[in-house]
């Protein structure tokens, strides 16, 4: 009998309360308590109570367990050395230890930690996981991986988000990655010094040398904003030193093709994964070429340039303002019979697969020059023919 009476003495000591019933309760300021453990060693003087077996604590609207734990009352918090069940509203955090302090509303989880949201769309991996209930804040300092996961075509898919450290904003859903950043998404690579994941607005912004790679396109510059539709980028905006390259690869009837963009700012709509249109502003450059011709190298420069893609080639290739073009026509024995110089308003450059259709040039004064390289090459001696100054210049 004086077993029970002691017992039931020590857990009115380490679960009292001031609270009466019905009273108005602040969020945050009810006790912690014990609601159960398969056994219990109390020191009462010192504060402390130790716990094994089915351990379960709850404060407010959180409770959590572990195997066994180590209660400090003066210290209000409980410490777990043998697995740790977190529970709150919007999600769980796991881990092979852990501890609460319910003055701070502060879980901290480590080792194999990781901690998922209610509605089963995120969950972040870590060796340390901090997470305050008060601010709905997560931070993980070590060896943070974050995923979020979204279904396509029927299937689980992943977005991956790796850095050396990171946090999370629960209420505004924003993650922030710090140091080494790596967002991967199928064939998409993202990588920079720091990247931040609005998941609400579904955007994603870097700084830091930021360079997204997909399958037929490589963008970089100093920052970058990357929008997604369903986890699917959609667009990528560059500011600052923009660049731009592109290789496809060759088929039994086109040569394989490389471009080059360069610019102050760049902007690259995408579908499915594939580039659909590319503007560059102020000082925009561009070159292209055929790999198997690599010596001859297109070039398009202008305060603008706007190209179009079809199936990943370029199909339309736009310059505005102080445009300047070279062109190099090529036969389709493969050789390069000739080369147009063109300067003027604007420069209109059509494909037909791989190879130049038309150069269309606008503008008061418009001019375009055309080199015989075929004529050249049979007589060094022969003149070249003369520029031609128009308003408007076609060649086909």
């Amino acid at each position: 009998m004086w077993v029970i009476l002691l017992l039931f003495s020590v857990l009115a000591v380490f679960a009292q309360t001031p609270y009466l019933p019905g009273a108005k309760i602040e969020k945050g300021t009810m006790p912690l308590v014990m609601e159960r453990s398969d056994s219990l060693a109390a020191m009462r003087k010192e504060g402390h109570l130790h716990l094994q077996g089915n351990v379960k604590f709850r404060h407010d609207s959180v409770t959590f367990g572990t195997e066994r734990a180590h209660w400090d009352r003066n210290a209000d918090a409980v410490y777990s050395e043998n697995g740790f069940d977190f529970r709150y509203p919007k999600g769980n955090i796991r881990a092979e230890k852990g501890n609460y302090m319910r003055r701070t509303n502060t879980a901290i989880a480590e080792n194999n930690a990781e901690a998922r949201d209610s509605a089963g769309k995120g969950a972040f991996f870590g060796e340390k996981i901090i997470y305050n209930r008060g601010t709905e804040f997560l931070e993980i300092p070590l060896q943070p991986l974050a995923h979020y996961y979204f279904m396509e075509k029927g299937k689980l898919d992943t977005l991956a988000i790796r850095s050396k450290t990171m946090t999370y904003d629960q209420n505004k859903q924003i993650a922030i990655a710090a140091d080494s950043v790596l967002i991967t998404r199928r064939e998409v690579v993202i990588t920079g010094d720091t990247g931040v994941y609005n998941q609400k607005e579904g955007f994603l912004s870097l700084k830091g040398n930021p360079i997204c790679h997909m399958s037929d396109y490589v963008v970089s510059g100093d920052s970058m904003f990357v929008k997604l539709n369903n986890n699917e980028v959609e667009s990528v905006l560059v500011i600052q030193n923009a660049h731009g390259t592109q290789q496809t690869v060759s088929t039994s009837k086109k040569p394989a093709q490389y471009s080059e963009v360069f610019g102050d700012t760049l902007f690259l709509a995408v579908k499915n994964n594939r580039a659909q249109r590319l503007y560059v502003n102020v000082n925009a450059k561009g070159l292209f070429y055929e790999m198997d011709l690599p010596k001859y190298v297109n070039k398009m420069n202008g305060d603008r340039l706007d190209i179009s893609f079809d199936l990943g080639r370029m199909k339309i290739a736009e310059v505005n303002g102080n445009a300047e073009s070279l062109v190099f026509n090529i036969t389709p024995s493969r050789k390069v019979d000739g080369k147009n110089e063109s300067t003027g308003k604007s420069i209109l450059i059509a494909f037909d697969s791989t190879q130049v259709s038309k150069i269309k040039v606008n503008g008061n004064m418009a001019s375009g020059i055309y080199y015989d390289m075929s004529k050249m090459k049979k007589n060094p001696k022969d003149s070249l023919p003369e520029a031609s100054e128009t308003d408007e210049a076609d060649v086909d």
